[in-house]
């Protein structure tokens, strides 16, 4: 009976690599599942700062902050971003001012304006009316869209 209680009390070289072959299998669905997870929550959260982003410069517009129309351009291009400006006429006036540059995260990219284009939203000032557009963005196969109606509503 002592030689049978000395025998089963350690653990074996085979018991200890089922055991970590068994966690390396875990660990490799969950590190994708994570990952899916955070790219979803990456995507939602950069449709929403940049509708957040637009209807801040509605409101610059609409006050008529340094007596200029204010809008938003979109660049689909190898690192997709857009830019925050402020111009008496329209984007290519001389006297546009680019405010700010925000890069869309990596993995987010515009699917609309398309690949090498851009797109502007102007507001007028005061009333805050726009031309009517949308944009796409996409993650992983999660997309959104934003819309700018005549109006200046942003959904």
């Amino acid at each position: 009976m002592s030689n049978f209680y000395n025998l089963s009390r350690g653990i074996s070289l085979l018991e200890i690599l089922i055991v970590i072959a068994i966690l390396a299998g875990l660990s490799a669905a969950g590190a994708g599942y994570f990952h899916n997870t955070v790219t979803t929550i990456e995507s939602q959260a950069t449709s929403k700062t940049l509708m957040s982003d637009i209807k801040n410069v509605r409101a610059k517009s609409m006050a008529g902050e340094n007596n200029m129309k204010w809008g938003m351009r979109a660049v689909n291009s190898a690192d997709d971003y857009y830019e925050i400006f402020s111009t008496p006429t329209n984007y290519i006036d001389v006297l546009t001012a680019v405010h700010s540059t925000t890069t869309l995260p990596r993995g987010v990219i515009f699917t609309n304006p398309g690949e090498g284009l851009s797109k502007e939203i102007i507001f007028s000032k005061i009333s805050g009316t726009a031309t009517a557009m949308t944009l796409g963005l996409s993650s992983l196969g999660d997309t959104a869209t934003i819309t700018v109606t005549a109006q200046g509503t942003v959904y």
